[in-house]
């Protein structure tokens, strides 16, 4: 009977074990898969380690040569135009007519003063003579100054007539034709047949092609790192990159903000090719690499706060049911920087990983999953 009895303990000694061991296991499966789901809810992240390169400074962009100096032709004349002899696109040499003015009205003006100048030299002739013969006369004194003021206020008339008569023989000559001022190109024509030129407007304006072709090109602040007044590059034409020609960057000043751009610079180029008008499409692609390879991440990694720059960085920490990852800011000493990278000069020391993407925002202490 003590046989069967100590029996009979022992199997409910083993029991006892086994269903403790299931217990225990089965708080820890459930522990476990508790956790497992828990981490589910977690931002996931990607992470990227810091990059030793030199940095990639890149100028790319495309747009149309103009030229960097338009002359503008006026005609104040107020004749009308009677012949438009050039079009838009025609070189032009100095000198060169452009227009021609219809001077009929201003002849006819002269004819006109010229026979009233006539006249008046007949009545000079009578006012000599009646003065002539008012002092033979022996007039008396106040008739002989009315004779005498007279006489010569229709002189001091006829000097004035003569200067206007002057310059309008002048203007005839001279104004007949609007000449070009220099070489060029028309690059806009505001004349039309019959009527007179817009007062204050140019009627003909011309490419200065001896200043050259420009061209204009806003960038970020970083593509022009290493890029220097004076300095020269090639231009590619119409879109091949093969067909270059040689350009010289002639300025780099800060560029505004507008509605389609942010804030940069903007590069100004010179181009001195002769077969070239004005109006080709060019663009150019200039890269130039740092002299020096340094620690680098996305720029896109790199935020600021009050403190200063940071980027997250994640921290494994080992326990008994798993590993567990944590955000943490790692405030950054920001160096140089290109159009993707960003040099870290101090924070890290290379093996950290950094959180470059994840599916929600993430802040500091945040558990997360790889």
């Amino acid at each position: 009977m003590m046989e069967i009895g100590n029996v009979l303990r022992t199997k409910r000694k083993r029991n006892i074990r086994i269903a403790a061991a299931l217990f225990f296991g089965l708080m820890l499966l459930t522990t476990f898969f508790s956790n497992t789901i828990q981490q589910l809810t977690y931002p996931k992240v990607r992470t990227e380690k810091a990059v030793h390169q030199q940095l990639s400074y890149v100028i790319k962009g495309e747009g149309t040569l103009t030229p960097r100096k338009i002359e503008s032709v006026y005609d104040n004349s107020g004749w009308k135009v009677a012949l438009i002899e050039v079009k838009v696109g025609d070189k032009v040499k100095k000198g060169q007519r452009l227009l021609t003015l219809d001077t009929t009205e201003a002849r006819n003006a002269l004819l006109d003063g010229e026979a009233e100048y006539k006249q008046n030299q007949l009545k000079l002739e009578g006012l000599q003579n009646e003065f002539k013969a008012a002092v033979y006369a022996q007039s008396s004194e106040e008739e002989l100054r009315k004779a005498r003021v007279a006489l010569e206020d229709l002189k001091l008339g006829m000097q004035i007539k003569e200067r206007k008569l002057s310059g309008m023989r002048e203007a005839l000559s001279k104004q007949q034709f609007v000449v070009a001022p220099l070489d060029g190109i028309v690059t806009e024509v505001n004349a039309d047949l019959g009527v007179p030129a817009a007062v204050g407007r140019p009627v003909i304006q011309i490419a200065d092609l001896s200043q050259g072709l420009g061209w204009k090109l806003t960038v970020a602040n970083e593509q022009v790192r290493g890029l220097k007044v004076g300095e020269e590059v090639e231009l590619y034409m119409n879109g091949d990159q093969r067909d270059l020609i040689p350009a010289i960057v002639t300025d780099i000043k800060d560029a505004e903000a507008t509605e389609n751009a942010a804030a940069g610079k903007q590069l100004s180029f010179r181009v001195t090719v002769a077969k070239l008008k004005g109006g080709e499409a060019v663009g150019i692609h200039w890269e130039r690499k740092s002299e020096l390879a340094m620690a680098t991440v996305p720029k896109k990694v790199v935020h600021s706060d009050a403190q200063g720059h940071f980027v997250y960085i994640v921290e494994e920490r080992k326990g008994p049911l798993g590993n567990k990852f944590m955000t943490r800011k790692r405030y950054v000493k920001l160096g140089d920087m290109d159009e993707r990278n960003q040099v870290i000069l101090d924070g890290l020391i290379g093996e950290e990983k950094i959180v470059a993407e994840s599916s929600e925002p993430v802040n500091d202490g945040d558990l997360v999953r790889m």
